[in-house]
């Protein structure tokens, strides 16, 4: 099941991070890593642009107790320059930028020692996209992968190194209806009555089920881990 213990990339910092390490987590969201590590890192620095992920975040490290935690409601890129940790997390954080040279550049600034940034290799709209093309009768385009963010990396004079990693599907439905919910928005859809019995029947058909949830047909997620050091 997917729980933060498999995760590959909490295994690798869990291996790292000491009493004495300071964290940041840029694009926490609701605190995956940063509630995780906290218990074994000196400091983590959480930076979420969303105000309801900081305020679920916050909650749940209230009722964990943990104290460790600074949070800061912006984006990377209007937080203060000197702002900086041992290691640095980006997890998921890249996609939807149109030019992520200053955002890496800021990353680099901010890291003592080790950054770490999780893309994905396969794109969460390339399984859905044979619905895409069905209902919109176009072909979707799909938002950048790891590759990327490591040729732009790489022309920074930033020579990552890669672990390609295998994740268990993201998209997990509890249920038809609500994969249908969730599909609809996903997809773009109108929200009349004959599209949704339409995307019903065809998810009904598409889904199978695993560890008592639905979930694609299709082999666990490709990931890349990207890191590099800066001492």
């Amino acid at each position: 099941k997917d729980t933060i213990a498999n995760d590959p990339l909490y295994r690798k910092l869990r291996a790292i991070i000491t009493p004495e390490t300071s964290v940041l987590d840029v694009g926490a969201g609701t605190g995956r890593f940063t509630l995780a590590l906290a218990p074994q890192a000196k400091h983590i620095t959480a930076v979420e642009p969303n105000a309801s992920m900081l305020d679920l975040l916050r909650q749940d490290a209230q009722e964990q107790r943990l104290s460790n935690i600074s949070y800061l409601q912006n984006t990377w890129q209007d937080t203060p320059a000197d702002l900086s940790a041992d290691i640095v997390i980006c997890s998921h954080v890249l996609y939807p930028l149109r030019d992520i040279v200053p955002f890496l550049s800021k990353l680099q600034a901010a890291t003592r020692q080790a950054c770490y940034i999780y893309m994905r290799a396969t794109p969460i709209d390339a399984l859905t996209a044979p619905f895409w093309q069905h209902f919109h009768r176009d072909e979707r385009c799909l938002p950048p992968s790891y590759i990327h963010a490591l040729d732009v990396l790489y022309e920074m004079d930033i020579y990552a190194n890669v672990e390609m990693v295998h994740l268990p599907p993201s998209l997990r439905y509890p249920s038809v209806d609500v994969a249908v919910s969730e599909m609809m928005e996903q997809l773009i859809l109108p929200g009349d009555e004959k599209t949704r019995d339409e995307l019903r029947d065809l998810l009904t058909g598409w889904l199978v089920e695993q560890d008592d949830v639905l979930v694609p047909p299709s082999q666990n997620m490709v990931c890349a881990i990207m890191y590099w050091t800066s001492f």
